[in-house]
């Protein structure tokens, strides 16, 4: 239970202090964006009742539309019902707000989605790389794509995008959703995953530095937050490793883990400055 809580909630407080020191400041700024994460939670739920009840009737289907192509059953089936899901209930968190507001509210829902779904795969599935895999990539990957589709739902609702830019936006979300989860089990893409994360946090930094430029003094705050959270998070997750497995084996696979995700951490860290207001203006 302390594995799978500890694991769960490490990626969770990263981003969840990042996301709050980047947005607008407020009186109820550490506290408003519960309602979303709750939400998020949620549609990991309806999302397990859909696996259980819905999916494996529409498997067979699913595998003959493919024509036995892996990336493609990822694309339409993996990548296709999670954004869909994770959109559907960001929606009612984002009608009253200004479209500004729309990539960290739906951001947040893709955090309370990727908690719920880290606690559940940690409970059952539980192996070294998965601690840095997991907890720090899968995180960035369910934020930035939720936060990406919400605001351009958002953008097409209050007519400054056409309707035809949310489906693009959705579509391309999908397939890099299938790209990701795709590529490690292929060996020679076993990077591509951390590149597509990449390219969506150059995407979601943008989209929320056009809408709702951070100060310098929340960059700063928020850049510190990221390096002292993710630091805290990897010895966490070393600590975890040699505590319960205690082998070379799972030393590796921690160390493998912990070097393919490094381009992404740095990366991530780098784009929050490059896209930041005072770099926009030399």
């Amino acid at each position: 239970m302390l594995y799978q809580n500890a694991a769960a909630l490490s990626g969770l407080i990263v981003w969840y202090g990042m996301l709050v020191l980047l947005a607008a400041p407020g009186r109820m700024r550490w506290l408003w964006p519960l309602a979303p994460l709750a939400a998020g939670w949620c549609s990991h739920r309806a999302l397990g009742w859909y696996l259980g009840a819905v999916h494996p009737a529409l498997l067979p289907l699913l595998q003959q539309f493919s024509g036995g192509r892996t990336l493609q059953l990822f694309i339409q089936d993996v990548g296709l019902r999670e954004e869909l899901i994770k959109l559907l209930f960001a929606l009612p968190c984002m009608l009253r707000l200004p479209p500004r507001r729309a990539p960290t509210t739906a951001a947040f829902v893709g955090l309370g989605f990727v908690a719920a779904e880290n606690r559940w795969l940690f409970a059952g599935h539980a192996e070294p790389a998965l601690l840095v895999g997991r907890v720090f990539s899968t995180t960035t990957l369910h934020m930035a794509t939720t936060a990406l589709c919400g605001a351009a739902l958002m953008a097409a609702r209050s007519r400054t995008r056409p309707w035809s830019w949310f489906w693009t936006v959705f579509f391309c979300i999908v397939i890099t959703r299938g790209l990701y989860d795709w590529a490690p089990a292929v060996t020679w893409t076993s990077w591509l995953s951390q590149g597509v994360v990449i390219a969506l946090m150059a995407v979601f930094f943008r989209t929320c530095h056009q809408l709702s430029p951070a100060s310098p003094k929340q960059l700063r705050s928020a850049l510190l937050w990221f390096i002292l959270g993710t630091a805290i998070q990897h010895s966490l997750s070393l600590a975890i490793t040699c505590h319960r497995w205690d082998t070379s084996e799972a030393a590796w696979a921690y160390a493998h883990a912990f070097i393919l995700s490094v381009p992404a951490a740095v990366s991530t860290a780098l784009l929050m400055i490059t896209f930041s207001p005072s770099k926009s203006r030399t």
